[in-house]
Formats: C-alpha cells, structure tokens, sequence
C-alpha cells in the first residue's frame, strides 16, 4: 500500500487538489508471460516484469507451467496501473493465479486501471482464475480484458469481487467500477460488455434491476468448442448453494456465467464448483485455488 505522508490540511503544490499521490510515487506495473513448446518441452518463451508486480512460479508439472501473481505494494490506488499480458503458445498450457486477494483502495480523485489481456494459440489451453479483488468504498476502478482464444483452443476465465469491506460494515456508497471485456475466438467477436457501476447512487446497488443489494459476485467464461455441452452443469453448480442467484448462456463456443449473493461463502463454493465442472479434465487449475474449497473465510 502506498501512504502519501504530506499533510492532508497541506497538499503539495504540484498535486492539484482531490487527486491522490504524485506520479513519482504511483504503482507503475507491467507483467508478460509467454509459454510454448520447444522441442517438445514445455517452456517459458518470455517473462517480463516492471513495477510493483512479480511472478512467482510454483514446481511445474509436464502438463501445464503455473504462475502466480504477487503485488509487493499491497494494494491499487487511485492513479495506479497495471498491465498484464499473457500468450499459450501452440499445444502449450498455463496456469495464471494470484497469492491473496487484490485490493483497491478509497481514491482522492484518481482512476485506478487495469489492463489484462490474454491469447491462446492453437491446440493451447490457458487457466486466468486469480483470487478476488475487493473494492473499497470511494475507489475508482476501470478495468479493461481482451481475450483472443484459437477455435480449437480451450480458455477458463474468472474472478470473484467484493464490493466493500463487507466484515467491518462498510457497503460501496461512493466510487466507480467500470469494466469492459472483449472476446474473439477466432476472427470473430463473441462478446462485447460494458459494465459501469456508480456507488454513490445506491439504487445501482440494491435495486432489483441491478446488483439486488449484494455485494458479492463472479464471472466465469469458459471457451472450447464443445463449451456449450457444459452449461447445464454450470447452472446446476451456481444454484447448488442457497442465496446464490446466477444466469449463464452459452454463444458460439462460449460460456459466460455471472453469480451474484450477500453471502461470501456460499458464492465462493458455488464459483469453485462451477469452475470445476468448466476445467473437467481438459483444462488445469491452480493448485492454491483448489485449496480454496476448504476454507470458509470470508474478507474483512
């Protein structure tokens, strides 16, 4: 976490008021990874790191090379950044998860942004499952994914967020969460969605056209050419746990799935078993994740 420690009553003369911290002080952060086959073996092709972000790769496995995000700052704030990119190489397989849950702190005025682009080649399979992001009261979010997947390649992707640090009373009243995704597989564009969300008007929160007044939700897509034989299971596994109300559709080798509860618990043993039935046996989880589904710990 980055603390400004200039007086709040004393601004700095170069910060214009309502702003958060100067650029020189600002978490800057850019991840690539690439994974292929050379030679038969699976390989890291590139790896780059900048920022406050690093990878962190646990024992591989022949079947997938597994990376884990770590934020050393301990959190986004206002005017923060981070760009990730991530490329299966052909008949290759990755694994991308996070250490804890990202947070995204109150902004004084600036937007934090995220930039998460993913690829998977032909013949390629690629896991993008990291842990939640909690988004504070008074934070500024936007958010931008662009995921490119091959026709014969396989993708599963998901998140859970928590709006507000729900344990110690605070609900999203004020902020902005903004989201854009955008899927090809192929050439073809198979799903364009802008999600915004203003906190300070609190019907966007609990009107029934809305988030319904819960604070918790996920997303889940799952891209393969046979995806849409799963949906029905994924439906069932959402809808297993009580308080958990979900909808899922499926499109031209697509699945998009979103779940929404007040109850963290429920929603994260509804997510974990949706993913599963997703992976099935075509596409490796991260370890840490599977390790999820023996606790019961919500966030504070």
């Amino acid at each position: 976490m980055l603390v400004d420690i200039a007086s709040p009553a004393a601004p700095r003369p170069t910060e214009p008021a309502g702003h958060d911290l100067p650029a020189s002080l600002r978490v800057e952060a850019r991840l690539n990874l690439s994974v292929g086959l050379e030679a038969g073996r699976l390989r890291i092709t590139d790896r780059h790191e900048a920022g406050a972000f690093r990878f962190r790769m646990p024992r591989r496995t022949p079947d997938a090379i597994e990376a884990l995000m770590v934020n050393v700052a301990g959190g986004l704030a206002g005017g923060d950044w981070l760009s990730l990119a991530a490329r299966a190489g052909e008949g290759a397989s990755l694994v991308i998860g996070s250490a804890a849950a990202e947070r995204i702190y109150r902004s004084g005025g600036d937007t934090t942004r995220m930039s998460i682009a993913l690829v998977v080649e032909p013949g390629a399979r690629l896991a993008w499952v990291p842990a939640e992001t909690v988004i504070h009261r008074g934070a500024r979010l936007t958010r931008e994914f662009s995921l490119s997947i091959a026709p014969d390649a396989r993708l599963l992707a998901g998140e859970m967020v928590q709006l507000g640090r729900v344990a110690s009373g605070e609900r999203f009243t004020a902020g902005t969460w903004r989201d854009r995704w955008r899927v090809r597989i192929g050439d073809r564009l198979v799903l364009a969605e802008e999600f915004h969300l203003e906190g300070g008007q609190a019907q966007a929160v609990g009107n029934p056209g809305g988030l319904a007044g819960h604070a918790f939700l996920c997303t889940l897509l799952l891209a393969m050419p046979d995806a849409g034989e799963r949906l029905p299971a994924l439906r069932a596994a959402f809808t297993r746990e009580p308080g958990v109300h979900a909808g899922a559709t499926s499109h031209s080798g697509l699945v998009f799935a979103r779940a929404l509860s007040s109850d963290d618990v429920a929603l994260r043993r509804a997510f974990l078993a949706a993913l599963r039935v997703a992976a099935g046996a075509d596409l490796p989880l991260s370890r840490l994740l599977l390790l999820q589904e023996t606790s019961n710990r919500g966030l504070s």
